[in-house]
């Protein structure tokens, strides 16, 4: 099981470098899964296992998609810890997209190199 946090990117359009950063969570090791989709506003209700949320999904004609996904944390020069990917939405005019980012509590059992 992991954890993951949910928020909105307003007027996105094309390809966007984003970063967030979540100190005590995210290292460089970590695995990092991120999904996004295009969104309209409205509340949701709260339930028992989830919190309220004032925005919807909504599957339009635009694409969008999530690359280039980064984890980092360098603890010698005091980066606290995030992931920056690349956002990218594929439609003429800016739209709110919503992003949510999991973090797996497990490391990889292996980590190569070249």
């Amino acid at each position: 099981m992991g954890q993951s946090i949910r928020y909105v990117r307003r007027g996105i359009r094309g390809r966007s470098v984003q970063n967030f950063n979540w100190p005590g969570v995210i290292t460089a090791k970590s695995v990092v899964h991120i999904t996004a989709g295009e969104v309209g506003f409205g509340t949701t209700q709260k339930t028992a296992t989830a919190p309220a949320q004032d925005f919807y999904y909504h599957v339009g004609d635009a694409d969008i998609w999530v690359s280039n996904v980064s984890p980092h944390r360098n603890e010698f020069n005091g980066d606290p810890g995030g992931v920056t990917y690349v956002l990218h939405v594929g439609w003429d005019s800016p739209l709110d997209v919503a992003v949510t980012i999991t973090v797996e509590d497990a490391l990889p059992v292996e980590i190569q190199g070249y």
